[in-house]
């Protein structure tokens, strides 16, 4: 299945999830590609990466743990148990090793979920256009659109510090990852003004 035409691509992508979700795959990857275009990044890199970023998401934990051993995945303690952590780094694989997809494309989809420190422009954009593909309704999401067309970073944040509130509210544990992104961005000068536009 590897270089496959983007028709097929997307079909491959498509016939991995649920119907409900093709909206969402189909949503960020025009989101990812006007956010490449807009902030200097490869189009079609970000375009492949969100038509693959949820391939694996409706995969149970078995197999998801079974993927991560094939593929030499490291786990910690937190992702072990956590299925919802997996599919990024279980879709990441089958885009490189399936699908054929180079390094910058794995690595966006790998960090999708949980974000890191110091990530990539598109890193980023993947991450940014999951939050605010059109199809997104949530509060706060109109601020995250309009930030991620005027400082990706703070975009980076606001998304990062949402995920960290609502999964402390729901009494989720928060990946250590996305703690450690926030502290990066924090740490490099990046701040959020409280109630801008």
């Amino acid at each position: 299945l590897k270089h496959l035409e983007l028709p097929e691509l997307r079909a491959c992508s498509y016939s991995l999830i649920r119907h409900k979700r093709v909206a969402h795959v189909m949503g960020v990857e025009e989101e990812a590609v006007k956010l490449a275009k807009f902030w200097g990044a490869d189009p079609e890199l970000a375009r492949h990466a969100g038509i693959l970023h949820d391939c694996t998401k409706y995969l149970e934990l078995a197999p998801q743990l079974h993927l991560c051993a094939k593929y030499g995945i490291e786990l910690d303690a937190l992702e072990q148990k956590a299925v919802k952590l997996l599919h990024s780094k279980t879709g990441a694989c089958m885009a490189r090793y399936v699908f054929g997809e180079p390094d910058e494309v794995y690595s966006a989809i790998f960090w999708h979920t949980t974000a890191k420190e110091n990530m990539t422009t598109l890193e980023k954009i993947l991450y940014v256009a999951d939050y605010i593909e059109p199809n997104r309704d949530f509060e706060g999401v109109e601020r995250l659109r309009s930030l991620a067309y005027q400082d990706l970073d703070k975009a980076l944040l606001l998304g990062v510090e949402t995920t960290i509130q609502e999964m402390e509210e729901r009494k989720l544990p928060v990946h250590s990852r996305t703690f450690k992104a926030r502290d990066w961005l924090r740490s490099h000068g990046v701040t959020i003004e409280e109630g801008t536009e």
